[in-house]
């Protein structure tokens, strides 16, 4: 089972942020459901999670990071997109800063990654915050200019993407429902 778990505040947002997510696992024949960031998030019977992401000024989530704590005792994997990668970030202890970036930018895959494979690719941005420098339990797995723009956290499958995949980086989304 996959928890789909969307960050939007408004129920309309899902139909850019959540329902893309939800299509890839629906086409990778996968079990599913999705949990609003407001109700009691529950991931015991669920081998996956992806937190998506939400729109630019929406960050009602952050009111919210204690219901993400339990993911610290979670054993399966995360992946964190704009949203879930400042989730991610925070409870574990990281700084968010101020990074506006809207548009198409090229990233640098730095790391072998099951997510990815290094090299040069264009990708979807649309934040304010993001991780310009990470604690220990990061590892910065790829960069856009001064931006930790993908990670993983230390000795876990758990992934934040700042970048929107399912808009040009589809592959990233079915190789996290595929590995493991």
């Amino acid at each position: 089972m996959i928890a789909v778990i969307s960050t939007c505040k408004y129920k309309l947002s899902e139909e850019e942020f959540v329902r893309p997510i939800v299509e890839i696992v629906r086409e990778c024949k996968l079990n599913y459901r999705i949990v609003r960031y407001t109700e009691k998030i529950d991931v015991r019977d669920c081998s996956k999670v992806i937190i998506c992401g939400t729109a630019l000024r929406d960050y009602d989530y952050l009111n919210y990071i204690d219901s993400f704590e339990q993911l610290l005792d979670f054993e399966g994997c995360v992946l964190g997109i704009c949203a879930g990668y400042h989730i991610l970030a925070t409870l574990f202890s990281n700084e968010l800063e101020k990074v506006k970036k809207m548009g198409v930018y090229n990233v640098e895959v730095t790391r072998d990654n099951p997510l990815i494979e290094k090299g040069s690719m264009k990708s979807y941005f649309l934040h304010a915050y993001a991780l310009r420098s990470i604690n220990d339990s990061l590892e910065c797995l790829a960069v856009q200019n001064d931006e930790v723009c993908m990670f993983r956290v230390e000795g876990i499958d758990f992934y934040g993407v700042s970048f929107y995949p399912e808009v040009l980086n589809r592959e990233i989304v079915v190789n996290f429902l595929n590995f493991g």
